[in-house]
């Protein structure tokens, strides 16, 4: 009897492992990144061609995770960054181009028509007031969208700065998880957690950029960026700063084992990726035209002034001033008077508007914007229009991303996440053997003790 009772007991255990591991499971059916367990189960074998066998045992205690959907995960989360960095750039460039407060085309429809205005009695000190008014709008208009593009620029280098940070931490947590994992593993200690934790800073990590996943024989994790550049070696990690160049633009430095080195921004992928992109690709170019259109505009309607006398006979003075230096301040109104607005091509003639016409027809003038000859008016359309057309594709890619990052993830969590519904099955299916081995454990108490009785 005693092969049955120790048969009995090794399913008794079995049972009991196969319920704490389903335990396990549902406490943690809410846990980001948790990994479901399996108990793996192998028959022991008997002594003698006669025997039955010697029952069951528990080998392993299996973490159900697929590398290859954990990789296509990562994969997805890098493209979906990337876009959805991109965006808020975009976004707020388009809604600030296309405003009514903030659009210079609307500037420049209400300079002209106050040129237009005055044209009929160029002498009217209010109507010289008027253009005056609209003039130093107009400034407004060019300083305020130089401004805020500025503080847009400002801000994703700041962002910048705090993802660099939070890739070092990860780094690091991932390089000493290395440690703990390799040390767990070397003593057949269980990993199980720890893996799970790694997996998650990984993830994390590869929103900020697209990353290379090795596992080494020894359980560690190697990371690098895409373009080779290390990250993690088992328990070293990179170390990540940005500083500044001449001209203002941020650079990055990797060091790693004691070697530092320029890492380049471009194709990195990730948020990182998709700030890099949009500065230079959208905002910086914004800005840079901006600044040459407010030179260009200035320096047309200076040239037609020039060629004027004002009321009281004096040659034509500036009417803006250009800070090419300045993001600000692209424009400033000359300290002039509305008297002294040279209007006239002849001195002495109070009416005369020749020069005003000319003012007027600057607004079909064209302008060297991007190599292109536009006017005023179609060079603040076509950078509107360009913004519009990067955020309306990013947009499209942005939802094809999401939606292939909740495929990939539902892809891992057909084999990792937690099904409630299985784990109740799985429950009943333990709780049945474990009673089932009780009612094995008790007959066999039984036929030993109808046994003892017999002598």
């Amino acid at each position: 009897m005693s092969l049955l009772s120790q048969i009995a007991f090794s399913g008794l255990r079995a049972a009991q492992t196969g319920l704490s591991t389903s335990g396990q499971n549902i406490a943690n059916v809410n846990t980001p990144g948790f990994s479901r367990l399996n108990p793996v189960q192998v028959s022991l074998g008997g002594q003698g061609g006669l025997s039955a066998g010697g029952g069951v045992e528990v080998s392993s205690i299996r973490r159900l995770s697929n590398d290859f959907q954990n990789r296509q995960l990562w994969r997805a989360t890098t493209e979906q960054s990337y876009f959805n960095g991109t965006q808020q750039y975009l976004t707020a460039l388009e809604g600030l181009m296309s405003g009514e407060g903030s659009s210079i085309s609307v500037g420049l429809d209400q300079f002209f028509a106050a040129v237009s205005e005055a044209s009929s009695t160029p002498g009217s000190v209010a109507l010289r007031q008027q253009v005056f008014s609209e003039a130093r709008n107009l400034a407004q208009r060019f300083n305020g969208l130089g401004s805020n593009i500025d503080s847009q620029l400002s801000a994703l280098q700041e962002q910048r700065q705090a993802m660099v940070g939070e890739m070092n931490g990860l780094s690091r947590n991932i390089a000493e998880l290395n440690r703990q994992i390799v040390e767990a593993q070397s003593t057949g200690g269980d990993t199980s957690a720890l893996r799970d934790h790694r997996e998650s800073l990984v993830k994390d990590l590869s929103q900020y950029a697209g990353i290379r996943v090795n596992e080494t024989p020894d359980g560690a994790l190697t990371v690098a960026f895409d373009s080779g550049q290390p990250l993690v070696a088992g328990t070293s990690s990179a170390q990540l700063t940005v500083t500044r160049n001449a001209v203002g633009e941020q650079v990055m430095q990797l060091a790693f084992a004691g070697t530092g080195f320029p890492l380049d921004l471009n194709g990195l992928g990730g948020s990182l990726g998709g700030i890099q992109d949009v500065e230079f690709g959208q905002l910086r170019p914004q800005l840079q035209a901006l600044r040459d259109m407010a030179g260009q505009m200035a320096q047309k309607i200076n040239d037609t002034l020039a060629t004027g006398f004002d009321l009281a006979g004096n040659p034509g003075q500036p009417l803006f001033t250009f800070n090419a230096a300045s993001s600000t301040q692209l424009l400033s109104l000359s300290n002039l008077k509305p008297e002294e607005l040279a209007f006239s091509d002849t001195a002495g003639e109070s009416g005369n508007n020749k020069v005003l016409l000319e003012l007027l027809d600057v607004r079909s003038q064209t302008i060297t914007l991007n190599g292109s000859q536009v006017t005023l008016s179609d060079a603040y359309a076509g950078l509107l229009g360009q913004v519009a057309s990067a955020s309306r594709q990013n947009q499209a890619d942005l939802k094809s991303a999401t939606t292939v990052v909740q495929q990939a993830k539902a892809q891992r969590d057909s084999i990792s996440a937690v099904s409630l519904d299985e784990e109740a099955v799985n429950l009943m299916t333990y709780q049945q053997a474990y009673q089932a081995n009780m009612k094995v454990i008790s007959t066999a108490n039984e036929l030993f003790d109808a046994m003892l009785a017999a002598f």
